[in-house]
């Protein structure tokens, strides 16, 4: 077996350029693709939507695939699907050919991002896969950043269709080797989680472990509407409380660096808290970030998108080794799988629910509502902390 700093660096790699080139593509490309084309921008935008429903549609299914075969199968095959879906994009003669390639994407989206390299893990080490799943989400913390300069730089040098057919040879000469290099044939099952389940049968969760479940689900759904509001909607919301556009542009880099930063504090000292505090400290941050933007003077909103920043690093990991804690190394991501369709659904749906809502509410009520929201994720979070005690005192995964 290859070294763990190894695995998780490599994963990591691979999960930047997954991101990078996928659900960060548009921001970039998405101007330059409407003045090329002259498709309107908001269809262009709604070909992700498309493709994140299309991942929805085959999450528990990649689940129970992992469960069964390892997340070598997947993620390689995702590398494969990511590349053809950008090849596509770079082809397409209008709109059809080119939601045809976000639909590919949408499909390895379940099989390829941190799921899936969370579920490929949790099998390799089990409950010790906490520290390498950090790294994994260090180095994707990096894809904005990485990324949006190159694909700036790309497209103003070769346009936007060769710099999607450009992405889509990294995939199979970067992601690909990765994975089929540094993951085992059939990873074993590391962790307590043996026996009859260490040959990947289902194991029939307790009531407790169902509800835990639920609860996860509706925290995650909590969260995805508030920070795909946020990331999407931001700028618009700080111009409209009075800022100019390069002003709203150089706060959001603030939230960037406070997520990496969390994600290096969580690495540093992360093994010594149980999951389940770190997503309600996670969550936390998240509802004090949006919480205070509306109370705040524009010159303290740093304050709050540190806040905010911060909570959405730690959350990306709890969301990986969380569900090791509740559910096992081999239930883990058929239960993230499962709760794939409704975060993924949600995702889908929320820059559209938050156009609504500065539309009817404006940018204060808006951000006291999604505030809100957040709060419920918190009570939820406060929640599956009592559902983790209780599960272990059941012997954790029956």
């Amino acid at each position: 077996m290859r070294p763990r700093w190894l695995v998780a660096s490599g994963l990591g790699v691979a999960q930047m350029l997954a991101f990078g080139t996928t659900l960060y593509l548009l921001t970039v490309l998405g101007q330059p693709m409407s003045e090329d084309t002259g498709w309107p921008l908001p269809w262009i935008f709604g070909g992700m939507s498309a493709g994140s429903l299309a991942g929805a549609a085959v999450a528990p299914r990649a689940g129970r695939w992992i469960r069964s075969h390892g997340g070598k199968p997947a993620l390689s095959l995702s590398s494969g699907l990511f590349a053809a879906g950008l090849i596509l994009i770079a082809a397409a003669p209008h709109l059809a050919v080119y939601f045809a390639g976000w639909m590919v994407i949408g499909l390895a989206m379940p099989l390829g991002l941190y799921d899936a390299a969370f579920g490929a893990l949790g099998r390799l080490y089990g409950l010790e896969a906490r520290k390498a799943i950090t790294m994994v989400t260090l180095w994707g913390g990096f894809a904005s950043t990485s990324f949006w300069p190159l694909s700036g730089l790309l497209v103003t040098e070769v346009g936007w269709r060769w710099t999607c057919a450009i992405y889509a040879a990294l995939h199979l000469a970067i992601a690909l080797p990765i994975y089929r290099w540094l993951l085992p044939d059939a990873e074993p099952v590391g962790g307590a989680a043996g026996g009859e389940g260490s040959r990947g049968e289902a194991h029939v969760l307790s009531r407790a472990a169902r509800t835990a479940v639920v609860v996860l689900a509706f925290l995650l759904m909590f969260e995805v509407l508030v920070a795909n509001i946020i990331s999407v909607h931001l700028v618009t919301i700080l111009r409209e409380r009075g800022l100019t556009l390069a002003a709203a542009v150089a706060l959001g880099v603030f939230i960037g660096p406070s997520q990496v930063s969390a994600r290096f504090g969580e690495s540093l000292f992360g093994a010594r808290i149980h999951p389940s505090v770190t997503m309600i400290v996670a969550v936390g941050a998240i509802t004090l970030g949006v919480g205070l933007l509306p109370v705040l003077p524009t010159s303290a909103a740093p304050l709050a998108l540190i806040a905010y920043g911060a909570g959405i690093g730690l959350v990306s990991v709890a969301r990986g080794s969380l569900p090791l804690y509740l559910f096992g190394p081999l239930e883990a991501p058929v239960v993230s799988g499962r709760i794939g369709r409704p975060v993924q659904i949600t995702a889908a749906f929320a820059p559209s629910i938050g156009a609504l809502m500065l539309s009817q509410l404006g940018p204060t009520p808006t951000l006291w509502l999604l505030a809100a929201l957040s709060a419920a994720s918190v009570a939820a979070a406060v929640v599956l902390r009592r559902l983790a005690r209780r599960l272990e005192e059941e012997g954790r995964f029956n």
